[in-house]
């Protein structure tokens, strides 16, 4: 038997409602993520290193043939390591405060001349392996939800972190075979002053609370977008865990921030997920139909 807490966290008010376990299992999804294969050479790298150092001295061509995705951010450094270019010096103070809850940040890439932290450009991370939900066996996904619901709950309690672009993607499995919580560019800490916030909403529309819409919607260029909120991520997890249980993808007249199908609604066929993302949809002034 796994132990539970006695209570929900009284921080959360966008909780299941129920004991939250305090240890699950990793999902057989998660047997087999990745191990390092040069177990002493994440560990051995150095915390800052300038861009002309020779440690990046690689031929363009191999660069190219490292590229994870189409978006040219994302470079294979090695079997275990990420390369991540354009990244400010605040998202790695973020990625950094994250903790064990995204993949850990190994070396700062600074410009040349500059110090650290301040003169961040990128960042080399450890590697992760895609979270692909519609792997996700049906009787594994509530185990799959808890864990990420635990993972955004520690992210905004225990680290005071609002992430701001919540969405599958995001989620990559670790080397310990945990769920971690990626990108870090729309991210705030809940603390701060929301002036001083001058990132971006990066979710896609669909994944935006009503709230946050607004400003876009209204076609107001003065309108300036609001930082992220803690709701602002329940309800992009909400959406995110939908597609799950549905297999339908946001858009294409499938959903939107406005309404939502009660039988679309009816396929998320475990009772506490559904209530839960039920209350949320209708905390973000969606109606049923």
């Amino acid at each position: 038997m796994l132990a539970t807490a006695p209570t929900r966290n009284r921080n959360n008010r966008y909780g299941f409602g129920l004991p939250i376990q305090t240890r699950i299992p990793p999902p057989p999804s998660a047997a087999g993520a990745r191990r390092d294969s040069k177990p002493q050479a994440a560990s051995a790298m150095p915390a800052s290193i300038e861009e002309d150092d020779p440690m990046l001295d690689y031929p363009p061509e191999d660069w190219i043939s490292s590229m994870i995705g189409t978006r040219g951010l994302l470079y294979r450094f090695s079997d275990s390591l990420v390369y991540k270019t354009n990244i400010t010096p605040r998202e790695a103070d973020l990625i950094e405060a994250a903790g064990d809850l995204t993949l850990k940040l190994r070396t700062r890439v600074l410009w040349k001349g500059s110090r650290s932290p301040a003169g961040t450009k990128a960042v080399i991370i450890d590697h992760g392996r895609r979270f692909m939900p519609p792997d996700v066996a049906p009787d594994k996904r509530k185990a799959v939800v808890l864990e990420m619901f635990l993972l955004l709950d520690k992210l905004h309690n225990q680290h005071g972190i609002v992430h701001g672009d919540i969405r599958a993607s995001k989620f990559l499995w670790g080397r310990d075979g945990r769920l971690k919580l990626v990108d870090y560019g729309s991210a705030k800490f809940i603390t701060e002053d929301p002036k001083s916030w001058n990132a971006c909403h990066a979710t896609e529309t669909h994944f935006t609370s009503m709230r946050a819409r607004r400003p876009r919607d209204s076609g107001n260029k003065v309108d300036r977008i609001p930082p992220p909120t803690v709701f602002d991520d329940y309800y992009a997890l909400a959406v995110t865990i939908w597609t799950m249980f549905t297999g339908k993808v946001p858009g294409s007249h499938q959903f939107n921030t406005r309404s939502v199908k009660r039988s679309d609604l009816a396929k998320v066929d475990d009772d506490q997920i559904r209530r839960w993302i039920r209350k949320v949809f209708k905390m973000a002034g969606c109606i049923f139909l």
